[in-house]
């Protein structure tokens, strides 16, 4: 969000991809199973309620899950969380973005990010946050 200006600047398709290339390479340099399903979730916003609406119910049709909850915010957006149950493998993944990154655009809105939780093999006892920051164990 550039706060200067009240408006949100959309990365490109490429842009985005090329972020989440890098988030995955670093969550399995981590030791995250990426082939382990778990809920992956977007964000994104939109300028009104009848353009958050119709993608809504374009994301239900598409097979994601939306919060329902659909308030705007302080920068007068609309944001929704998209989600679903799916592995975050690179080609998952990057399918899962260009679907709900396409579904966005196509309705006015704005991609905000992505998040998923940190799956470690099992019998694999959990690092703390600094031994993940650092690579230790």
């Amino acid at each position: 969000m550039d706060s200067r200006k009240g408006q949100t600047k959309n990365m490109s398709l490429t842009e985005e991809l090329a972020k989440l290339r890098e988030a995955l390479a670093e969550r399995a340099g981590l030791g995250d199973q990426l082939e382990s399903k778990r809920e992956m979730e977007h964000f994104v916003s939109f300028r009104s309620l009848r353009e958050a609406t119709e993608a809504t119910t374009h994301f239900e049709q598409a097979g994601w899950q939306v919060d329902a909850d659909i308030e705007q915010d302080q920068h007068s957006r609309f944001p929704l969380r998209v989600y679903r149950i799916q592995r975050i493998d690179v080609e998952h993944a990057e399918n899962a973005l260009r679907s709900v990154h396409s579904i966005t655009l196509k309705h006015g809105g704005s991609y905000d990010g992505f998040g998923a939780v940190f799956i470690e093999a099992d019998g694999t006892e959990p690092r703390g946050f600094f031994g993940r920051l650092f690579g230790n164990p």
